[in-house]
């Protein structure tokens, strides 16, 4: 009684939240008297007030408490509101209620950021995630992937995939990627079908994870590379081994993209007017060496050369460079008299210095074939040199008896080739050769190659 005299001296004071603030140690869990107290604050227009400092877990008051404190905030305060949402437990008052009643406010105001943050969280605790993802996608909520991967709401995103892409490419088409068991690519690219930008996007990351999953959008992503992203339109031709060539150069040719037109030219078996090309479009005499390396074709070399040989800078850029693929010779002899080419002097030294390093590459080369030849055949003498153990257990080839006699005192004449196949002399095949035990007939017949004989033993 003393506590409530007091609590009410302080209201009469307009020391509203001191008195409020005596509730929690004076009223204790008497559910009642907070009830009451509560309806008195109302009556004087100060439950944000009291707001603070109602009971939220033992005791808890009737719902029709937090709903009215909750409506006055509602009222005049959004702010308020949202903090309240945010701290008390969403079982504290009826959900649906409280829903209604924000929605209604925002028939008034239908862009308020807060109402619609706070009407999300209120569909969340009522289990309603669906419509809380579409509002969060609609504020662009840092929390919003957040929330889909908390409560698997991949059901829901079916349609909101552009949504999502517009917020934050990147994350988004991480998150289909990673759960395509749940969205189909199939039914991703159909979503993006009208914002081909964002199909870009999402088929090209594909692409840089699996080379063969979208195999049946490669035609369509041609169109996409060439459009939104032609610095990863060449390296997608390299790597694709499903796209269509023939209406990749297509695409390349209505748009005069000279470099994918030459690759996929040279591609296509068309090295020549890849070359022509590069030589008159790009006018890259470096380029065009290159090709030339790369496709290491004798007639792209010539026609690389009647193409340079009126064009000093291109010979230059030949002399340079030729000298390891082709005689420079045939180029020197068909420069013109009197034609003044920048640099000669270098590009003949260079012409030279090359020859020398090829002179002593061979140099080089000739001597390590030399020197593993030697090595193998001393190798091969000495395997050739070592003995062949011939006991009781060994027999003839040829007439499967024990190659040695069972009576050690006769005479006996026994074969042994390289191969280790033994033979009795008597069975090998008559001959009339000289070398007639020169070859084993078993490793001859078997096209193993001849076996020599290195052991003749008799006794």
């Amino acid at each position: 009684d003393i506590g409530l005299a007091y609590i009410n001296h302080l209201v009469e004071k307009g020391e509203y939240d001191l008195a409020a603030r005596k509730y929690q140690k004076i009223l204790g869990k008497n559910t009642e008297l907070w009830e009451f107290e509560v309806y008195k604050f109302k009556e004087i227009g100060q439950l944000k007030a009291i707001s603070r400092y109602l009971p939220r877990r033992d005791p808890v008051l009737k719902p029709l408490i937090y709903e009215m404190v909750l409506h006055e905030f509602l009222e005049s305060d959004y702010e308020g509101f949202a903090t309240l949402i945010k701290e008390w437990p969403g079982d504290l008052y009826n959900n649906t209620i409280i829903v209604q009643a924000v929605v209604d406010h925002l028939k008034k105001d239908p862009q308020n950021r807060t109402l619609l943050r706070t009407l999300a969280e209120l569909y969340t605790y009522d289990q309603r995630y669906g419509r809380a993802l579409e509002i969060y996608l609609t504020l662009r909520h840092k929390d919003v992937f957040q929330l889909i991967h908390k409560h698997n709401l991949f059901s829901s995103i079916r349609d909101k995939i552009v949504l999502l892409m517009d917020f934050d490419s990147e994350k988004a088409v991480d998150m289909l990627l990673d759960n395509e068991d749940k969205i189909s690519i199939d039914r991703v690219v159909e979503e993006l079908e009208n914002r081909p930008e964002l199909q870009h996007v999402y088929l090209h990351k594909l692409f840089k994870r699996d080379h063969h999953k979208g195999q049946r959008y490669h035609e369509k992503q041609i169109n996409l590379y060439a459009e939104y992203d032609r610095p990863n339109l060449l390296p997608f031709l390299r790597d694709s081994t499903h796209c269509p060539l023939e209406k990749a150069l297509e695409i390349c040719q209505q748009r005069n993209f000279v470099e994918e037109t030459v690759y996929l030219l040279s591609r296509m078996g068309n090295s020549r007017s890849a070359l022509k090309m590069i030589m008159e479009e790009l006018q890259d005499v470096d380029k065009a060496i290159e090709f030339a390396k790369e496709q290491d074709d004798g007639e792209l070399w010539e026609d690389l050369i009647l193409y340079s040989i009126d064009k000093p800078p291109f010979i230059t850029g030949l002399l340079n460079n030729i000298g390891t693929h082709v005689d420079p010779i045939l180029l020197i002899h068909r420069i013109k008299e009197g034609m003044e080419i920048p640099n000669l002097r270098d590009s003949l030294v260079k012409i030279l210095q090359d020859y020398n390093l090829q002179i002593l590459l061979r140099e080089g080369c000739k001597k390590i074939l030399v020197a593993d030849s030697l090595s193998l055949l001393k190798k091969m003498h000495r395997t050739q040199m070592k003995g062949v153990l011939v006991d009781e257990e060994n027999i003839c080839e040829s007439c499967l008896s024990p190659i040695l006699p069972s009576d050690a005192s006769k005479s006996f004449s026994v074969v042994v080739f390289h191969c280790r196949h033994m033979f009795h002399r008597e069975c090998l095949p008559v001959s009339n050769t000289v070398s007639s035990v020169q070859f084993c007939n078993i490793c001859s017949a078997k096209h193993r190659g001849p076996g020599s004989a290195v052991l003749e033993m008799k006794k």
